[in-house]
């Protein structure tokens, strides 16, 4: 099997189902092209009695459920982005800011789920996490998780 002319034959599907994934077409297009790196730098594990198509859904699948788990993060913003914005908007991202900083530490204090998430949170990766904190890549994801679970529910309160 020509590993490379499969695939090329099956990338017009791969981005029709990418476009399932995903409202743009841009977003579509950038899914499949990942997805196509990741199974030519992984090939080597491909079970060649098992479909091509239905290894890339998976893997198509995964990287999506990665990216978006990546982008439905909570980002932080500076304490000094507070200070320079105008006088009303000080005062709300002030009052939101303080407001997530207090469910972190009321997460924090029932969990120790949340210096994972605040590693993430800052641009860590999940192995660098792991180095820090001396704990296994599994535990680190399973804590960030969680701790994700933790704060959206406080926020909501």
């Amino acid at each position: 099997m020509d590993f490379e002319k499969e695939l090329s034959e099956i990338y017009p599907w791969m981005l029709c189902i990418a476009r399932k994934f995903c409202k743009s077409i841009q977003d579509a297009e950038d899914l499949a092209g990942d997805t196509v790196c990741k199974v030519l730098t992984s090939r080597d594990k491909f079970d060649t009695s098992k479909s091509l198509k239905t290894w890339c859904y998976a893997v198509m699948q995964n990287t999506y459920i990665t990216q978006y788990n990546r982008n439905a993060l909570i980002r932080f913003i500076e304490y000094d982005s507070v200070a320079e914005s105008t006088s009303h908007e000080r005062a709300s991202n002030l009052a939101m800011f303080n407001d997530v900083m207090s469910a972190i530490r009321r997460c924090a204090q029932k969990s120790c789920c949340m210096d994972s998430l605040m590693y993430r949170a800052q641009g860590y990766s999940y192995d660098e996490i792991s180095g820090m904190l001396d704990v296994p890549v599994s535990a680190v994801r399973s804590r960030i998780s969680f701790g994700r679970k933790i704060l959206s529910r406080e926020l909501d309160n």
